[in-house]
């Protein structure tokens, strides 16, 4: 008997032969989720064209060190009780310990954030899109020698129906700032 796929599904090429691209992300945004009151998804490019936040709400521009900032987008498939999701982790480094620093990571901690990802390539992703963004660890230390890290270490962790929608370029991201 032949296998029967539960849904019809379009499958589509990739030509990376010629694709070049940088490692690392530029940047983090993050708003409380309940403040992002919609998100319109483009259902020909599976693309975020809008982001609309409630009144007098925002995202928060969160800026580190070249090299100390990254993301990874995992799927997990149960294939013999049909059960997908992805999970993506952001991890972060910022350096010197300080009393500043340390308020906007507590106050994430307790939050159910979104969050927008800008990769040094230029392109963006949308975490939160299912479900809240949290942060899941966070180590402030003071490092033994010179030249180690005296900062913050973050972990948030995403978990989604799918990977992550990127971000149209046509949509601003600097427009949902403060």
């Amino acid at each position: 008997m032949a296998y029967e796929s539960c849904s019809s599904v379009t499958l589509e090429s990739i030509d990376a032969r010629c694709d070049q691209s940088i490692g690392g992300i530029k940047r983090i945004l993050i708003a409380n989720k309940d403040d992002v009151t919609g998100v319109t998804l483009d259902n020909s490019t599976h693309q975020i064209t809008a982001i609309t936040l409630a009144q007098d709400k925002t995202f928060y521009e969160w800026k580190f060190r070249r090299n100390t900032g990254s993301y990874t987008s995992t799927v997990t498939q149960d294939v013999a009780i049909g059960n997908s999701f992805a999970t993506t982790e952001v991890n972060l480094q910022f350096s010197k310990a300080e009393a500043l620093k340390r308020l906007a990571i507590q106050n994430a901690i307790n939050a159910s954030a979104v969050i927008i990802v800008e990769a040094l390539d230029g392109e963006k992703i949308y975490l939160g899109y299912d479900n809240e963004v949290n942060i899941t660890n966070a180590v402030m230390q003071s490092g033994t020698a010179n030249t180690d890290l005296n900062g913050f270490t973050l972990t948030f962790n995403d978990v989604s129906k799918e990977l992550p929608y990127f971000i149209s370029p046509s949509l601003d991201i600097d427009s949902l700032l403060v």
